[in-house]
């Protein structure tokens, strides 16, 4: 592992953050921090960092909408992404791997349990790209270069795993951000007298779920039929035949 790699901290309380980027720093990794959701995002698409430690309870711009907003850039969409939360909550903490998350640490945060999720986090990336690198080279290690049609089928292939992924992260997403609005819902039709909070909790729920929805655009120039038939069941499809 390269700790002169970059990683993005995502925390809006300044102790706890600058407390990561120093411990990192200190590490040899590069750290930076965000002060928030929104400006986390625009460092990440920037700085494009190696991985992502992100708080999840922070104002106007959550941990959960972070991921949701990363996801949707194909640059940033599989980049490690590792929650940080003060509960122990199984439910929350299910939300967010089933959103993408590749793993959470709870707060506070042991200085072992952070430096081994970071280790098994890239170690896990930079295996993954190792193995595309090779099934890339390997026809010109062996004297055979490949064919136009030969490359082509390996740029398909590559092409449909990243879709595969992504197809899995909508369809996980969805039935949770459905339910969630249901719930909400069913609250206000009780005339909760906390109404306005609720109401502002379905506008950010639908907002997620808009966003997981606008991904199906972009993928369904390469669907499977397989895939649209479950697609389908959600009316997402319906402008085009399968």
């Amino acid at each position: 592992m390269n700790n002169s790699e970059k990683i993005l901290v995502i925390e809006d309380e300044n102790v706890t953050r600058n407390n990561l980027v120093n411990f990192l720093n200190s590490k040899g990794f590069n750290a930076i921090g965000a002060e928030n959701g929104r400006v986390g995002i625009s460092l990440a698409k920037e700085h494009l960092p190696k991985l992502i430690i992100c708080d999840i309870m922070m104002p106007e711009v959550d941990g959960y909408d972070v991921l949701t907003e990363l996801q949707l850039e194909s640059e940033t969409a599989l980049i490690p992404f590792i929650f940080l939360t003060a509960t122990s909550d199984p439910e929350s903490l299910n939300y967010g791997l089933e959103m993408g998350a590749d793993d959470y640490l709870n707060k506070p945060i042991t200085s072992e349990k952070l430096l081994n999720a970071i280790a098994k986090r890239i170690e896990t990336q930079d295996i993954e790209i190792e193995e595309i690198d090779i099934q890339t080279i390997n026809p010109i290690i062996s004297g055979s270069i490949q064919s136009e049609t030969s490359l082509k089928a390996t740029n398909e292939r590559e092409l449909l795993k990243c879709k595969d992924l992504l197809l899995d992260r909508l369809l996980k997403g969805l039935p949770d951000h459905i339910s969630k609005i249901d719930r909400e819902i069913e609250l206000l039709r009780n005339v909760d007298p906390e109404q306005d909070s609720h109401l502002d909790e379905l506008q950010k729920e639908f907002a997620r779920l808009l966003a997981l929805v606008n991904q199906v655009s972009e993928l369904e120039k390469i669907i499977t039929p397989e895939n649209a038939k479950m697609l389908n069941q959600f009316n997402f499809l319906n402008s085009k035949n399968y």
